[in-house]
């Protein structure tokens, strides 16, 4: 039975005042069309009853009695985020949550909720990839449809509904946990300076800017940190904003199996890239052996000068080098046109309802999940943390002590940006960490990596029955 949850309008005014996380509009993506309506607020007077409606109390919603339990992977201040979020949320409701932190590896996360969901023994609300990677879940069996929330299209920002809905139906499966992620180049911003350094707006710019640093310097042009398998794969997969932006259909296409990828100079353009960091020296030594804490640390204190990585290098920044934070800047992954630039973005991970939750925590579930897209609820987020990318909710704005980094790459969002492939295509073998690995350390040229990444594509396309493969 799916019940209609009580709209927050009457309620969240008994909230803290707003804070700098909340705004008047979004800075990456424009409300929906329908953002500007105004969602009715279901009182008893307005369903025709004079009998407080389920789960409210004197204006406020009641759900004393009732107990969620929630299900995710998150740690560290991120996670004392949203634990800040659930403890707002029972003051204001009554309600108990308990948690339950998934495995750090994402794979093993998303197999224990498989596993969970084949035996109808799913949590609450639990954390869930989006995108392609949400098909795992099987939504339609196993995840609570949102479309019928007057909340939905109102709150969340409809690039982000794009990526957690089923084009036939309308189903909405999921609503955004964190924040979104920027994929760029980092840079110091002083030893840029020192070397009268121009901000590169070609690859080849990029290039004359490292060998300058190598030439001139005992700096390492390029941190590059291999030993985690997501910081071998960001320059590569952020290629993508420019193989996009030539042809937005290429995801479409390559899944039905109408291109392929080695046909693309755009897309191989992301192998040579790497290829140029390895055999011109401009990276470390042993790249391998370097973490994102290390290639943050060398930033910061001016042993290497760039690095491709995602905003949340920002936070480990803060940890590592809080006095430094602001002698980092940022600028997009250079390509052939100084007049097309942009940026490719990981999408929050999302939280999802259980389609089987009992019908007793259906409304509190329903009214947590309204809540956590509220400024509010932010404003609960930001007293805790400081947000590295945009929250993809609409009416909400990131607060003013984002780092000028992490702000200049929203503002890339803003002007040209994409989700990287993954997203909208289902199709990515389980080597590709290693085979980019071998790229970077010249054991693979960008022609061989390119027949072991269809290689491996195809069979992780024919496992998935993906159909034409």
């Amino acid at each position: 039975m799916k019940k209609k949850v009580l709209v927050f309008a009457l309620i969240l005014s008994m909230l803290l005042g707003l804070t700098a996380c909340k705004g008047s509009d979004s800075p990456t993506q424009p409300p929906s069309s329908d953002a500007g309506e105004t969602a009715s607020v279901e009182t008893p007077a307005a369903s025709g009853s004079s009998a407080e409606t389920e789960g409210e109390k004197d204006g406020a919603l009641d759900f004393s009695g009732i107990t969620l339990n929630i299900a995710h992977s998150t740690t560290g201040e991120v996670g004392d985020a949203l634990q800040a979020q659930f403890d707002a949320f029972e003051e204001l409701t009554g309600c108990k949550i308990e948690v339950e932190l998934l495995s750090s590896d994402s794979e093993e996360a998303v197999y224990t909720l498989e596993v969970r969901a084949a035996t109808g023994n799913l949590p609450d609300i639990f954390q869930s990839s989006i995108g392609a990677q949400l098909d795992k879940l099987d939504p339609a069996a196993n995840i609570y449809d949102l479309s019928g929330q007057d909340w939905i299209r109102e709150n969340v920002a409809s690039s982000y509904l794009d990526l957690v809905s089923d084009k036939e139906t309308g189903a909405v499966y999921c609503i955004p946990m964190t924040t979104s992620n920027v994929a760029g180049c980092f840079y110091n911003k002083d030893v840029y300076e020192e070397l009268n350094l121009e901000i590169p707006t070609t690859w080849e710019e990029f290039l004359a800017n490292c060998e300058i640093i190598k030439t001139q310097t005992d700096k390492v042009p390029v941190s590059t940190p291999y030993s985690d398998g997501a910081g071998s794969q960001i320059l590569f997969l952020s290629q993508y904003y420019y193989v996009w932006n030539e042809d937005p259909e290429f995801a479409d296409k390559y899944t039905n199996r109408e291109i392929t990828l080695h046909e693309s100079e755009t897309y191989m353009r992301g192998l040579y890239k790497l290829n140029d960091l390895y055999t011109k020296g401009y990276q470390d030594e042993d790249p391998l052996s370097v973490s994102f804490e290390k290639s943050a640390t060398d930033l910061a204190n001016g042993d290497a000068v760039m690095t491709f990585s995602r905003t949340n290098i920002m936070a480990t920044l803060s940890k590592v080098a809080p006095d430094q934070v602001e002698s980092i800047g940022f600028f997009p992954l250079p390509d052939q046109s100084a007049e097309e630039r942009g940026v490719a973005t990981w999408m929050p991970v999302a939280w999802c309802v259980g389609a089987n939750i009992d019908s007793e925590k259906e409304a509190c579930a329903l009214a947590l999940m309204e809540y956590l897209t509220t400024g509010e609820a932010i404003d609960a987020y930001c007293q805790v943390t400081t947000p590295t990318g945009a929250f993809m909710l609409n009416n909400v704005t990131l607060p003013d002590s984002i780092s000028s980094a992490a702000r200049e790459a929203q503002e890339w969002v803003a002007k040209a940006s994409t989700s990287v492939m993954e997203y909208t295509c289902s199709i990515k073998g389980s080597n590709m960490v290693t085979i980019l690995q071998m790229a970077e350390t010249g054991e693979y040229s960008p022609e061989e990596a390119i027949a072991e990444i269809e290689k491996d594509n195809a069979t992780d396309a024919q496992q998935k029955g993906v159909e034409g493969w």
